[in-house]
């Protein structure tokens, strides 16, 4: 429901150019809407299968848009560096297959090469199974970003810094 005062004293602003504090309106009781074990099943479900390939789907159900990217930040990141791990180990294979090219270089692609993509399934599993097992939080509290998430926002590192 529209309330009537709220809107004739937001009229009465815009007419007299003086903006009124967010403190002079009476504020009123809004019950926090808060999801049910049922959203929250839905919730893990999306995390857990399409969640697979975009990550903070679950979080995105719930409405904890700051947290769904967030980890959808990092489970590109993560791709990337797997993309860029699997590129050098492909470089690693055809310096292998070179005679011209020693070994030594073959070899430290393929090492570095998996490193670079291990990291990478780390970014890209962490994100993923964080987004399942925090869903079910975020659907219960009605959507609301969790108290201290400083795991993820240490993983964020391409992030808005809040």
């Amino acid at each position: 429901m529209i309330d009537a005062d709220l809107v004739l004293a937001a009229q009465r602003s815009v007419r007299d150019r003086r903006f009124p504090r967010l403190d002079e309106f009476e504020e009123e009781e809004v019950e926090e809407s808060k999801g049910s074990i049922g959203h929250a099943i839905v919730g893990e479900l999306l995390a857990i299968f399409p969640g697979v390939i975009a990550h903070g789907v679950g979080h995105y159900y719930a409405g904890d848009r700051k947290t769904a990217k967030k980890l959808s930040r990092i489970g590109q990141f993560g791709y990337l560096l797997t993309a860029a791990g699997g590129g050098l180990g492909y470089l690693g294979y055809l310096a292998d297959d070179e005679d011209a090219v020693p070994d030594g270089y073959a070899y430290t692609l393929y090492t570095s090469g998996g490193l670079v993509g291990g990291a990478g399934l780390a970014y890209f599993f962490t994100a993923w199974i964080y987004d399942m097992v925090d869903t079910p939080r975020a659907v219960l509290s009605g959507g609301r970003p969790p108290p201290r998430s400083r795991f993820v926002e240490s993983l964020d590192i391409f992030g808005d810094g809040g």
